[in-house]
């Protein structure tokens, strides 16, 4: 058996016309190769009792004999840590045997296991290098192949670069390195993660933001770690959609998931300082630039407009999508999200006392920061002029991201949290149509709706006021009663205590 608690591994995708440059590179070129067939099927029910419970379970034959791998399914971003525990089996079929002592040994007990079935089956030539740098050990695994489930079948071409021993830092020099001399992209799915996906067709799907798993005996650095990696994938999802279509929902979503991260900056701010933090901000805002003005022309396009002005701002929209898909292949681009993944994981922030206290209070604070610039603006939102309305929109964004990044860390209001929600997203699509209005003017080449301009803008500014009355007369949902410790886990221990003792709204401050 060998169980591996945080694997600490990073996946790269790559054009397998790329394959021979890497193959070249003076680093692998340098070390002895070995390669390998390897077919690995992952089983499931045909519920996804295991996807739902957050692990796969592969078997695979090497060629000189069968391995039984369970791995932890959690969806992430950039290095990888996983837990793996690997047994040598009989056979191709999984041995339930072997699940004893692991995490999924009570769903066996259950007998929710009994009817597994192949899902997805992944076929490919491995050739493999192992790298010795100071007193590191890194295994660079080149996977080229297919992988098939449901009948559809993707091929598959990536570099795995995985810790064998000694220093995460080293595996990410190396991947810079490689980085530099072929043109790579972060990965983002494991392999068992892109064959469900196959499976249920959302492979090649525009795909939105879901829920962020941060809970509340997380510390800061955790938080932060899995909200940023959960705004890295949300990007990288869509990001081959935008080259390879041009699919406008995915440029919409690509910039939703670098604005997130923006916002997560921000949020996490007094935390994040370090030597590397304003750089990587300043090239996070240069790159969702980039991205700014095709979205303003497909929602411009939406419009009614006349057929000569279409046929010009149609013709505008292809060079923009050029600029953005210049900006998406660009080296800078690749090394922006190899930085973030780098930072994110190991940057110096994390090293700081602060990035080890728990989560809670600290939400609670930036939280009511972020109400505070709020509430006196929106008050009175039809007096305000273009800029400060932006203004005002900015902040509400940042509430709605912040709100859905810490939801985890106020289970006990789970109903006022969600009516919170709600207003804020409504007060900011209302501000947003707002915001188009005024863009639209300024894309405008023709005078055809300025009958109904003002029209419109006086029904968007009187839906705006009143989200805005209903979320300030809800208030927010994070003020509790609580022990404000820093330190240790107390906190959590009482906060349950009082909760199961008391009424619940005897928990709540006004």
């Amino acid at each position: 058996m060998r169980s591996v608690n945080g694997e600490i591994e990073l996946k790269l995708e790559l054009d397998p016309k790329s394959v021979a440059l890497t193959k070249r590179l003076p680093l692998l070129a340098a070390a002895p190769r070995q390669q390998a067939k390897q077919l690995s099927i992952y089983y499931d029910t045909a519920k996804g009792a295991l996807r739902k419970h957050g692990y796969s379970l592969r078997v695979r034959d090497t060629g000189g004999g069968f391995v039984q791998t369970v791995k932890s399914t959690r969806e992430d971003a950039g290095l990888f840590s996983r837990e793996e525990w690997e047994f040598p089996v009989d056979s191709i079929e999984p041995d339930l045997a072997r699940l004893r002592g692991l995490p999924l040994e009570p769903l066996a007990r259950s007998g929710k296991l009994k009817k597994l079935g192949p899902v997805v089956r992944t076929d490919v030539s491995r050739t493999s290098w192992r790298i010795e740098e100071g007193q590191s050990a890194i295994q660079i695994d080149l996977d080229e192949g297919e992988i098939e489930a449901e009948e559809h079948i993707q091929p598959i071409c990536e570099l795995e670069l995985e810790l064998l021993s000694g220093e995460a830092g080293e595996l990410l020099r190396i991947a810079r390195g490689i980085a530099g001399q072929v043109p790579v992209r972060i990965g983002v799915l494991s392999k068992a993660e892109r064959g469900f996906a196959l499976a249920t067709g959302k492979l090649h799907k525009v795909h939105k933001a879901g829920t962020v798993a941060v809970e509340e005996d997380m510390t800061i650095a955790e938080a932060f770690t899995v909200i940023a990696n959960d705004c890295l994938q949300h990007y990288r999802l869509n990001e081959p959609l935008v080259i390879a279509r041009r699919d406008s929902e995915a440029l919409h979503q690509a910039r939703v998931a670098l604005r997130r991260l923006r916002s997560a900056f921000a949020l996490f701010r007094p935390i994040l300082r370090d030597d590397d933090y304003e750089r990587l901000r300043l090239e996070l805002r240069w790159f969702t630039a980039q991205l700014g003005d095709a979205r303003n022309l497909d929602v411009y396009l939406e419009r009614q407009l006349p057929d000569e002005e279409r046929g010009s701002l149609t013709g505008m929209r292809e060079q923009t999508y050029d600029r953005v898909i210049e900006a998406m292949n660009s080296q800078r681009q690749r090394d922006l999200m190899l930085d973030l993944v780098g930072w994110i994981a190991l940057g110096d922030w994390r090293s700081g006392k602060p990035a080890r206290r728990p989560i809670a209070p600290y939400a609670e604070k930036r939280l009511e920061r972020l109400w505070a610039t709020i509430t006196a603006p929106a008050a009175d939102i039809a007096a305000m002029d273009e800029v400060d309305r932006h203004a005002l929109r900015i902040q509400v964004k940042k509430m709605r991201y912040a709100v859905e990044f810490l939801s985890g860390v106020f289970p006990d209001e789970a109903d006022k949290q969600k009516r919170f929600a709600a207003d804020v997203e409504d007060l900011q699509e209302e501000l947003g149509k707002l915001n188009d209005l005024v863009t639209a003017r300024e894309l405008a080449m023709a005078d055809s709706s300025a009958q109904t301009e003002e029209e419109v803008e006086a029904e968007h500014l009187a839906e705006a006021e009143h989200h805005a009355r209903d979320l300030i007369a809800l208030g927010p949902f994070w003020r509790r009663e609580r022990i404000r410790e820093w330190g240790g886990w107390l906190l959590r221990a009482v906060d349950r205590t009082k909760a199961r003792s008391a009424p619940r709204h005897a928990s709540r401050r006004r």
